[in-house]
């Protein structure tokens, strides 16, 4: 069975963040876009990229072998 990329994202991002309500997840073509709360791209990121590679990893097995699905961090730009 396998299950929704962005479903699968969202719990997982809102498992390691502090403030989950503010977690959002939107999908564009074969990327999964994550926003979380401002200060908590660190904690999403992790030390030297680990957290998000993990998550990376994980939702690509559970997804549809077929479709490739890219998650990456929709953090706003600074000017």
């Amino acid at each position: 069975m396998k299950s929704d990329p962005v479903d699968l994202t969202l719990f997982l991002s809102q498992s390691v963040v502090d403030q989950p309500s503010l977690v959002r997840v939107s999908r564009r073509g074969p990327t999964v876009l994550v926003r979380v709360a401002p200060g908590e791209e660190g904690r999403l990121i992790g030390r030297q990229g680990r957290v998000i590679q993990a998550i990376r990893t994980l939702v690509r097995a559970a997804s549809d072998p077929r479709e490739r699905v890219n998650v990456d961090l929709d953090a706003p730009r600074k000017a």
